[in-house]
């Protein structure tokens, strides 16, 4: 089960994202900013090698339709590497970042 931690126009995810229970977690922190077209925002995945699909379809919609500039920081390389792999590493803005 994830764990978001908000901060000042981003957010922090512990744990793994596994299902809707935490898509809705997250998507529920991200709406609580009120974001308008153009913002910027982060969000900093500390321990999840997954993304569901409803998340992923969740962030292209704000990009896209919202046209919000995301910006997410993985730890887990596999994360990274599936990101890639589905070719959202320029969408979504994509770090990889070795837990401190």
């Amino acid at each position: 089960m994830a764990v978001v931690t908000k901060k000042i126009k981003m957010i922090r995810v512990e744990g793994n994202i596994k299902g809707l229970k935490d898509v809705n977690k997250i998507k529920d922190a991200i709406e609580s900013f009120n974001l308008e077209n153009g913002d910027r925002f982060s969000i900093e995945i500390k321990d999840s090698f997954s993304m569901p699909s409803a998340l992923i379809g969740y962030l292209m919609k704000l990009i896209q339709k919202d046209e919000i500039k995301l910006n997410i920081c993985a730890c887990d390389a596999r994360l990274v590497e599936l990101l890639d792999d589905l070719g959202l590493t320029k969408a979504f803005n994509i770090r990889a970042k070795c837990p401190a």
